[in-house]
């Protein structure tokens, strides 16, 4: 009775941690790429206050967006949609504010095209608000762009970037 009573508890914890495991993971996997876009929208929503939230609305790979509002996206941004597998964005598409919060993960031995093309749209916001807006300069100029250890590109640019970026690498680190 007690080794069927010891098993019983093993396979329990077992299946405890297993079940822990599961639902612990902070996002999908790149082979689940609507959970990992819908992880990186939840993550950038969680790092903005309301007023962001409502102003600029998270764009994801797993959205049935229009084509045309899609492809605006990825043209201001640089960077080719069969360059990615997943991703979640939110831009500011007006030349009156530096912000864009991106979350990508490049597909296949495209990660330099997308961080180049990234850092294209960094540079094109400075130079747009070098003699313009100089709050948005140096919103730009403070941008940050960086590649998480699951390969994940994450570029914020937005006033108080360095509380966003730790807000969003924390939800995605779990």
């Amino acid at each position: 009775m007690k080794k069927i009573r010891v098993l019983s508890l093993l396979l329990s914890a077992a299946l405890c941690l297993s079940l822990a495991a599961c639902a612990g993971g902070k996002k999908g996997d790149a082979s689940d790429p609507a959970a990992l876009a819908d992880a990186y929208a939840q993550a950038i929503t969680g790092a903005r206050d309301l007023e962001y939230n409502e102003a600029y609305p998270v764009l994801t790979s797993a959205d049935q967006a229009d084509a045309q509002e899609r492809e605006m996206y990825f043209a201001t941004l640089g960077v080719e949609p069969a360059d990615v597998q997943a991703y979640a964005m939110s831009v500011s598409l007006m030349n009156v504010q530096a912000y864009a919060i991106v979350a990508m993960l490049p597909a296949d031995g495209a990660a330099d095209a997308v961080r180049a093309g990234l850092e294209g749209y960094v540079e094109n916001q400075k130079n747009g608000f070098e003699h313009y807006l100089e709050d948005q300069f140096q919103v730009a100029s403070s941008a940050k762009l960086e590649t998480l250890d699951d390969g994940t590109i994450l570029l914020v640019m937005c006033p108080d970037q360095d509380t966003a970026l730790d807000s969003i690498k924390s939800a995605l680190a779990g």
